[in-house]
This record gives C-alpha cells, sequence and structure tokens, in this order.
C-alpha cells in the first residue's frame, strides 16, 4: 500500500507526458482552398497560421495546378507542428518540348517562442527531370522586404537526392514562409512531387516536466525495488 502513491505518481507522469506528445489542431484537412478564404486562420497545439497565399503557372498552358487541386493535412506532433501538402506535380517531355508546373504556397506562424522550421518533400525524376522545394523564410516579419540578417532559403531537391532541410535560430515569435514547388522535364525527362511537409519546433515547457515527474517516479520506484 505505501508503493501505490509513488506508482500513482510514475503512471500519472507517463500518461500525461505521452499524451502531450499529439497536439489538438482546428486547421481543416481537405482543400487548400479552405485556407485561402480571407482573415482565415486556425492554430495546432500553440501555433497560429495565417496569412496564406497561393499562385501557381504552368507550361505547356493547361497544367496549372488550382488550389483546389492542393490537399492540406495538419501535422500535430507535439511542439513540431505544421502542414503537409499533396497536389500531384508531374510533367514530361512530349515531342523534345520540355514542360513545367510551378506553384508558390505561403503563410506566417507566430506563437511565444518558434526555434526552427523544417522541410522535407518526395520528389522524384527521370533523365533531365528535376523536382525541388525552395523555401524562402522571414523572422518576425513578412517575406517581401524581409530585413537584412532575418531571412535565408532552405531547398530539398532531386537531383541530388536532398530531401530534407532544417534551419535553426534564436527564439522568434513569428515565421513567413513562402514556397516554390517546382517540377520540370527538361529536354528528354520526367518529374513529379507526391508530398511537401512544413514544420515548425515549438517546444513546450508542460510535456517535458510532465515527462521528466514520470521518468523520475520510475526512477525513485526502481530504487526501492533494488533495496527490497
Amino acid at each position: 500500500m505505501k508503493r501505490f502513491p509513488l506508482l500513482f505518481l510514475v503512471l500519472t507522469g507517463l500518461m500525461f507526458s505521452s499524451s502531450a506528445f499529439g497536439s489538438a489542431t482546428n486547421c481543416p484537412t481537405g482543400s487548400y482552398t479552405l485556407y485561402l478564404v480571407a482573415s482565415f486562420t486556425c492554430t495546432s497545439g500553440n501555433l497560429a497560421f495565417s496569412a496564406f497565399g497561393y499562385s501557381s503557372s504552368a507550361n505547356p498552358v493547361g497544367s496549372v495546378i488550382p488550389a483546389s487541386g492542393i490537399t492540406v493535412t495538419p501535422q500535430t506532433q507535439d511542439g513540431n507542428e505544421g502542414f503537409q501538402f499533396q497536389g500531384g506535380w508531374n510533367v514530361g517531355t512530349t515531342g523534345g518540348v520540355p514542360s513545367f508546373q510551378d506553384s508558390v504556397v505561403s503563410f506566417t506562424v507566430t506563437s511565444g517562442a518558434i526555434t526552427d522550421l523544417h522541410l522535407f518533400f518526395n520528389g522524384s525524376f527521370t533523365g533531365t527531370g528535376t523536382s525541388f522545394v525552395k523555401e524562402s523564410y522571414c523572422l518576425n516579419g513578412p517575406v517581401a522586404g524581409c530585413l537584412a540578417g532575418n531571412s535565408g532559403m532552405i531547398t530539398v531537391t532531386n537531383p541530388p537526392p536532398v530531401f530534407n532541410a532544417v534551419v535553426f535560430f534564436a527564439p522568434v515569435t513569428s515565421v513567413s514562409v513562402s514556397k516554390d514547388i517546382h517540377v520540370d522535364s527538361g529536354t528528354n525527362g520526367t518529374a513529379s512531387i507526391s508530398q511537401v511537409i512544413n514544420t515548425f519546433s515549438n517546444p513546450e515547457p508542460l510535456s517535458f516536466v510532465l515527462l521528466g515527474s514520470g521518468l523520475l517516479g520510475l526512477g525513485l520506484l526502481r530504487k526501492r525495488i533494488v533495496k527490497r
């Protein structure tokens, strides 16, 4: 009976710390047009997303991917939230004539302390094709006219196979991003992108406190068992 309070502490700490790894969101899963409504905002964990934008182009004409052709799925891993974009970017050379598709997705994320951003994509190619995502970002300001020292760019590309990119920075309250999603067949090839994932890290102290209390309880319980 004397061990019950300690065991209860262990189980409670681990239960809450485990549940903290999945964060709640009111960001919708569905067409990107849901995000392009005027003044639209949504949250995942304690990150708020707003100022969504979109533009697209293609050659030959007729291959433009509309916002309604992009599916958005919120990523809700606690302390590392963001979005997955799927749009079926896919081009090929026809009669020796190259073709390309280009989409630009932009938004702003705000919170008390954002410490890094991650970019991942699944891009493939054959022959002279190329697929890439170039993401411009601005810390504590909009991408357009970003102050010197607050701006940067990360890129994922195939070829060469670089599927993940990450940038770390001192905690900021907002990050604005603009993703250029591009596939180009070249003169004799194909290129495609099936998904683009963009997430942002925002450490939540409560999660670490709860996890720490659970691990501490386990350590104390193990010590008691060894002594007995």
